[in-house]
């Protein structure tokens, strides 16, 4: 009897335990947003990734033009969809679609498309002209969703012949060049 007596007891005092305990509840929301953005890249150690030169130096660079990659210049993320980079040629803050001499003694400025093609990632290569699309990667929906994707970005300057040259060099004399140059400005954009 002592025994159904403890027993009691603790039973007794355990449910006593647990009326007095409280609780409180709280909801937790996870919200997950679409957004898309565009960087500079990390690229190579030591590689200045916001400014590509290209540079003539010989016969066989003239007659077959000359390429650079950059590797990892770019940065995109795309949440909620895939993506498109776009880019457009600026000089001095203005829309263009020419090259414009900053050195040198040629013709003051160039169609960006006679001198330069752009690849992005895997895109195709393509012309340069005031306004490029380089897409689209992936589909429209969250499946193609990508964070803080490197893309390499190749700059190819094309080929010459000889009445582009004596165009971009003028009447320069042996020891003179020419430098043309233009801004490319990327974006990104959903699919």
């Amino acid at each position: 009897m002592k025994k159904l007596i403890i027993i009691a007891s603790v039973l007794l005092g355990t449910f006593g335990l647990a009326k007095a305990q409280s609780s409180a509840k709280v909801k937790v929301n996870v919200v997950l947003n679409p957004f898309q953005s565009i960087e500079i890249g990390k690229g190579e150690t030591g590689a200045n990734l916001d400014e590509v030169t290209l540079e003539y130096k010989n016969a066989a660079d003239y007659k077959n033009g000359v390429e650079k990659v950059v590797p990892k210049q770019l940065k995109v993320s795309s949440v909620g969809s895939g993506f498109r980079v776009k880019a457009e040629l600026r000089y001095n803050g203005v829309a263009t679609a020419s090259l414009n001499k900053v050195t040198g003694n040629g013709i003051n400025t160039v169609d960006a498309n006679q001198l330069l093609a752009i690849t992005v990632g895997n895109s195709a290569k393509m012309d340069v002209a005031q306004n490029m699309d380089f897409g689209p990667v992936g589909s429209s929906d969250a499946q193609s969703s990508v964070l803080d994707k490197e893309l390499d970005v190749k700059y190819s300057g094309k080929s010459m012949d000889e009445t582009m040259v004596k165009k971009l060099l003028g009447n320069s004399g042996k020891d003179t060049g020419a430098t043309y140059t233009v801004d490319v400005v990327y974006t990104i954009a959903a699919n």
